[in-house]
């Protein structure tokens, strides 16, 4: 008898889990349940290319239908409200139900909401999905004066594309630097220098007392008692699994849906990959959640094969990218759990890297430069990384030697 493999979220974990487990099972019934209207489509272009108008809607698309049409896979929109894993069942609002054999979990992250308490709520902006790009790119057509509130990834992302659409920015990030710990604030500041060069206005360490509203337009009262006006408010204040569905049950919670190396989870026959996922990484030897396009494709991959019962454990070295302006940022592996940091390069024009390292092993690295100038080594860590290659720390901070030296080796 042939298998039900519902796969439950939308996203690029979703589609390429299912066109791996169609791979390795021709017979089985594999359906995509999505709350979203659309297929499943690129996300990173929506703070970028989409805002630019470099790329339209049908261009962000991963497949046409006729794609999964001819793989024999369903999509279908529809919202699930309720999941009973002890009968394999997944139940909509009108007590419908769907039962599965195998159930893949990609339901992805949600944006961390601001909190006003003047009515002011819906007067922010987000943006995660490609309904809420369409949304801010509409309205920001007729404003000039945008606050970002949140200086990580994706507020500097959308601040660096409303620069280039010469709207007046200002960013407010309350910690002491941007993009977090996680980034090296050598080159935070850089990334922060290039953005005031471009008119940007960054303001750090500092928190948002009120907001008010006055003919249309924002005050920000900060603080330090500043003030700002301005005509159009987003925030990109951090992320949070999409696990709501699942806090009553069995299923084991803790910062997303934890699973092991082989996407598993603590529930047999329930699998969870992506965005949502806290995974074992046994390189590490810990959990890890990751919210990067890379991560989502690879473990959508590897959550297929084992739900198509090719056991294949999830080894992919963690990478992500960011693009600001002439700008490309690179992180590879994780950096933090480190005993000594190299620096290679002192200058963006022909890329900086800060290299990770523990026990004389590279943990990870991050990188910036003039796009295309810091690519090729990130990519050569990481395969440092994974084979656990003792480093020559000299070739590491040497730019004038090639660090494919060190494979060789």
């Amino acid at each position: 008898m042939n298998k039900n493999f519902i796969i439950l979220g939308g996203g690029q974990a979703a589609v390429y889990a299912a066109r791996e487990i169609r791979k390795n099972d021709k017979e089985s019934n594999i359906k995509i349940l999505s709350e979203e209207n659309f297929l499943p489509y690129e996300r990173p272009p929506l703070s970028k290319d989409f805002l630019l108008n470099k790329k339209n809607q049908e261009d962000l698309f991963f497949h046409s239908s006729d794609v999964l049409k001819n793989e024999n896979i369903d999509f279908e929109n529809i919202s699930i409200n309720k999941v009973d894993f002890e009968n394999k069942k997944l139940f909509t609002k009108n007590d419908d139900f769907y039962s599965y054999d195998s159930l893949l979990i990609s339901t992805g992250s949600e944006n961390k909401k601001l909190s006003l308490d003047n009515n002011l709520n819906d007067d922010i902006y987000y943006l995660r999905n490609l309904e809420e790009a369409k949304t801010i790119k509409e309205k920001v057509s007729n404003k000039n004066k945008i606050t970002i509130i949140g200086g990580g990834f994706i507020g500097l992302e959308i601040a660096s594309s409303l620069s280039q659409l010469q709207k007046k920015v200002t960013v407010i990030e309350i910690g002491s630097q941007l993009m977090g710990r996680i980034i090296p604030k050598q080159i935070a500041d850089l990334v922060q220098k290039t953005h005031i060069q471009y008119g940007n206005e960054i303001i750090l360490n500092k928190q948002i007392n009120k907001i008010i509203k006055k003919n249309g337009i924002y005050e920000i009262l900060l603080n330090d008692n500043s003030l700002i006006e301005t005509d159009f408010l987003i925030a990109g204040i951090g992320s949070a699994p999409s696990v709501k569905l699942f806090e009553h049950t069995n299923l084991k919670l803790d910062n997303g849906i934890v699973t092991n190396e082989f996407c598993e989870t603590s529930i047999k026959d329930v699998y969870a990959a992506g965005d949502v996922s806290n995974f074992y990484h046994p390189l590490y030897e810990r959990t890890i959640r990751l919210e990067s396009y890379q991560h989502a494709q690879n473990h959508g991959i590897c959550a297929g094969k084992n739900i198509a019962g090719v056991k294949t454990e999830y080894t992919s070295i963690p990478w992500m990218w960011s693009d600001q302006f002439n700008l490309n940022l690179q992180l590879t592996g994780i950096c933090d759990d480190y005993d000594e940091i190299i620096e290679r390069g002192n200058d963006i024009n022909n890329g900086v890297i800060y290299f990770f390292l523990k026990n004389k092993n590279i943990r990870g690295a991050c990188g910036l430069g003039i796009a295309g100038k810091v690519g090729r080594d990130i990519r050569i860590t990481s395969k440092l990384t994974e084979k656990n290659i003792i480093v020559d720390k000299q070739i590491l901070a040497d730019q004038n030697q090639k660090l494919n030296k060190l494979i060789q080796k």
